[in-house]
This record gives C-alpha cells, structure tokens and sequence, in this order.
C-alpha cells in the first residue's frame, strides 16, 4: 500500500520528495506505540503521531502521503476479529463401537474371521456330523441372529421363514433371563446367546417340527423358500418390489452363512439350489405382476371382441374390418399349425367362422416360442398393404399342457397327483413383449375359448403363479390351534341354542 501511494506521488518536485522522506523515521519511531493503541483497541490513527510530527508544518502534498503508522492504524485490528475455530478431525470408531450401525445385511458385508480355537470348535464340536441335524440346525439359528442386527420387519419376515419350516421362534414368556442381570453379567458370550435365544426345534406342540415325531416331515430348503417367496411374502405384501427384493435378500442371507459355517454338508446341493430361487424370485414376481396386467394382449383381445361379442358380423364397418385384417394376418404369419392357417384360408365369408367351446382351465407352460424378425417384418408389410398399418402386432406361441394350482383342498387333486401323461398340448397365441416375460412352469388359470377352425384364444386371465410356486400343507397351520374338551352340549336340531345358553350361565 505504500509503495502505491509513492508511485502516485513520483511527478512531485525534489524538496516535496525529500520532505515525505524525512518523516519516514518518525514514522517508524511512532510505530510502537501504534500497536499499543491497536491493542487497546482505540482504532485512532491520530494519537499514533508524535508531538513534534504535530507541531511541524506539514504541506498539502506531504499529508496526501500516508506514514507507516497511519497505514499500520488503518489496518483492520486481528486481535478484535472473532477467531474461527478449528474443525476437529474425527478419530474413527474402533471394535465394536465402529460395528454398532452394521446389521450384517449390506451388500458387501462379511462376518468377522474366527480365530483358530473358534473354527476348531465348531468343526469338532458345535457342527460336528456326529451331532443329529436338528442340534446343529438350531446352534446355526441362535448364533445367527445374535451376529445380526434385525429390524421389525425382518424379524417378522425370518419367523415366517423359520414357521414354514416347522420351527417356533415366536417370543417365549415368562423366562426372567432379561430381567436377571446378575445372571446375564457373570455369563460368557456363548450363555447370554442361549439364555436369550428364542429359536428352538422342537417341544412346541404339533403345529412344528418334532425331533421325537419326525412323522410327515423332511429336510427341503428349496422348497421351504420356493413356497416362502412365491406364497407367504405375496400373501403379506402383494407385489411390492421392495419387500419381495428385502425377503430373499434376508433367506439368501441365511443360507450363505448356513454354507460359510459349514453346518449341514450332507444337504450342500439343496442349500444352493434354493440360492437360486433367492437370485431369481424378485424379478419373476415382478413379471408375473405385469402379466396380470398385460394378459390377455392384443391379439386375443381383438379375437375376443370379433368371435365372442358378435364384431363379426358389422365387416362393413372401417374398424371392424381393420380387426379382421389383423387376426388373419397375425394367424397366417405365426408358428401355428399349417393346418390352422388352412382352415382360416378356405373359410372366405368371416361370418362362419364362430366358437365351438369355452371352458376355465389351468395351464402351465412347457415351450415358448417368440415371432423371428422375420414374421415381425411380414406383418408390418403385409398390414402395409391391405391398408391398416399398425392395427396388429406379430405374435408367437406359447404351448401349454393342463396343470393344477394346489391350495390344500380335500376335493382337488394335488398337482403330483394329477395325471398329466396323455394331455394333449395346446398353442395360444401372445405377442413378443409379453411373451419376454414368460418362464417355463409358470401357471395360467384361464378361460379359454376355440374356434372351429380350430385356433384357441385366451378370453380372461384370472391367476398366474411363478414357475417355482409351490404349497406346503404347513401353510394350513398358521392358525390352528390345540384341541381343547370342551364340557358344553353341542347345539342339535331339538336346542340349537344350547352352547349359548351354556356360555351364558357361565357368565
């Protein structure tokens, strides 16, 4: 700032030059006592001066030329402005403070490793083969979810896991472990886990598994999360992606650790496979979802209306006729049976063609067969040419064969029971973007309709089940309960209010 302020000054004559030289040692003499004022706080520049700079006349020109001790006065005073405090750098959590916010379900999680003694005595001890599979299945339990931090959610999703398979993991009662802290303080890791445990198999009366009774039951992981995933979580949450995603994230969760720890070897390949059913289950509940929206298409829709409802019959109208043109063309130019398409050649009055048959049925589909780019281009041409681009879409095949959706009913047969050898397969019609959404054994209940000429068309849609659905009867437990005598008379034709007057005398 000085050195500006003397440039700015430089076409002075000599005696001013030498004049505003001459005050520079005052100036430094006066400095002192400048930064005692700007410690006191005063912030006046005039005080700074010494007396005999105040009784020297000092020219117009010298007193543009500020000194050190103005300059140093008009600097802003450090020391009066508020001091801005330092950020703290945080340290980071360390042991079990740093895994407090870790449930053990992040994408990359991993459990702690063991040390030696700790995989030696699981090896030898904890899952060893000599010990009964369901000791070891219920050590597995307990030690899991104590290693994890489960919300309500997922605690609600993993007892309905373990209940479809026979084990009890609802909240025991009048225990007194939570309240016996002298008890829970003396005791290891290994005590607190069993006195607080509340997965356990066995002795929790007939609705689950017996170690004692093992009558009716057998291991089966792939079915227990095929009839998990595809039955009781749609139960409960429909078709929220979300919840279908978390729920086979938490088994598939289990069974990974169920195969680190090496618990079961004996049943490696049904752990795997139902990985699988883990891996595949969100993304088939999700189609199945838009299948029920998308089903019964465009081509069966536009079948429905020209054969069921009587469209046929009203050719002379534009739209009506532009239907026709699509049915035939997307007929005549699909992987159907030639013999079909034969019979739809010779008919040439479209009013003779009618429906001869319509009847609800189940399907499961065995082959999808999807339009080449092929069809998909002769269909644009020839609508192109009969004058109505764009009212039809090429269509494939899906060959299906009569299945059953088992739902535990005395009078319906199961579906492994259900004599499928000698049925006849059957072709239907969809477009490719619904047919992009099929796996083979997914499940149709429909009600279909066929033509005498032949072609089978799908007029409505009512259920459609994922390929790996399938019905456990433990499903028919969930609200049972233990007979119990009951001393009060039966209500019969002669009283038939007789167990409500029985109530009301106990009252």
């Amino acid at each position: 700032m000085a050195t500006t302020m003397d440039k700015s000054s430089s076409g002075q004559s000599d005696t001013y030059q030498s004049q505003g030289t001459a005050a520079e040692p005052n100036a430094e003499i006066s400095s002192p006592s400048a930064k005692r004022n700007e410690s006191s706080g005063d912030g006046k520049a005039t005080n700074d001066i010494s007396t005999s700079e105040a009784t020297e006349p000092v020219s117009e020109d010298k007193a543009c030329q500020p000194t050190d001790a103005v300059e140093s006065a008009i600097q802003p005073d450090d020391e009066t402005e508020p001091k801005k405090k330092k950020k703290k750098s945080r340290t980071k959590k360390k042991g079990a403070a740093a895994r407090r916010n870790v449930t053990g379900f992040e994408e990359f999680y991993a459990d702690a490793p063991m040390t030696p003694a700790e995989a030696s005595e699981e090896k030898k001890l904890v899952y060893a083969s000599c010990r009964a599979f369901p000791d070891r299945m219920e050590e597995c339990l307990q030690r899991y979810r104590a290693s994890r931090r489960m919300d309500t959610e997922r605690t609600t999703m993993f007892n309905k896991y373990l209940w479809l398979g026979g084990i009890d993991a609802s909240q025991r009662q009048f225990t007194g472990f939570a309240e016996d802290r002298e008890a829970l303080a003396e005791a290891d890791t290994g005590e607190v886990r069993q006195m607080t445990a509340t997965d356990f198999i066995g002795g929790s009366g007939s609705r689950f598994y017996d170690p004692l009774e093992p009558d009716h039951w057998f291991v089966d992981f792939e079915g227990i999360v095929r009839g998990f995933l595809s039955r009781v979580i749609p139960g409960i949450y429909m078709y929220d992606e979300i919840a279908n995603r978390q729920a086979a994230d938490l088994v598939k969760n289990f069974l990974n650790y169920v195969l680190m720890h090496d618990v079961c070897p004996e049943y490696e390949d049904d752990i795997k496979a139902a990985r699988r059913i883990c891996d595949i289950a969100p993304l088939e509940l999700r189609m199945m979802h838009e299948l029920i929206h998308g089903l019964p298409g465009a081509f069966n829709t536009t079948t429905k209306s020209l054969f069921c409802e009587g469209e046929v019959n009203k050719c002379d109208e534009d739209e009506i006729y532009g239907k026709l043109v699509a049915f035939r063309v997307t007929v005549l130019l699909s992987p159907l049976d030639e013999k079909i398409k034969e019979k739809l050649m010779s008919s040439e009055d479209p009013t003779t063609t009618h429906v001869v048959d319509t009847k609800e049925e189940t399907y499961q589909v065995v082959d999808i067969i999807r339009p080449s780019k092929r069809d998909i281009l002769m269909v644009e041409e020839q609508l192109n040419k009969a004058g109505h681009p764009g009212k039809g879409k090429p269509a494939g095949v899906i060959k299906v064969k009569p299945s059953i959706i088992d739902f535990g009913f005395d009078d319906v047969p199961l579906s492994d029971e259900f004599e499928l050898n000698g049925a006849e397969l059957e072709e239907y019609l969809l477009e490719g973007d619904l047919l992009a959404k099929f796996e083979v054994g997914v499940k149709i209940k429909a009600v279909v309709c066929e033509l005498n000429i032949g072609l089978r068309f799908i007029k409505e849609v009512k259920e459609v089940r994922a390929s790996f659905d399938l019905f456990l009867p433990q499903m028919l437990m969930e609200n049972w309960k233990e007979p119990i005598p009951n001393d009060r008379p039966p209500p019969s034709a002669s009283n038939p209010n007789a167990e409500e007057k029985s109530m009301a005398a106990d009252v």
